[in-house]
């Protein structure tokens, strides 16, 4: 969400009042994400280096509607619900 961060309110007041924790996604690399904040200012905005594990609710919805298995990517309480109550089939 930080490459989308110019378009929220106040973008500037936040980085002023909170201070940004921002990890590396697909689609969204950390010079992206510098080079989009440079009108903003990068001082309320900490990078931090994690293993990338790239997951998305679509990837999610896309492999349950596909009939393949989504443990490991979700909670077990997460799957179990999802296959009980039958969502995105």
């Amino acid at each position: 969400m930080a490459l989308a961060l110019p378009t929220w309110r106040e973008p500037a007041r936040i980085l002023e009042q909170a201070e940004l924790g921002v990890a590396e996604r697909e689609g969204a690399r950390r010079a992206d994400i510098a080079e989009r904040l440079t009108d903003l200012g990068t001082d309320g905005v900490r990078f931090f280096d994690m293993p990338r594990i790239d997951v998305s609710s679509s990837l999610v919805r896309r492999l349950v509607a596909a009939g393949r298995p989504i443990r490991y990517l979700v909670p077990d309480a997460v799957a179990d619900f999802v296959e009980r109550e039958g969502l995105y089939r």
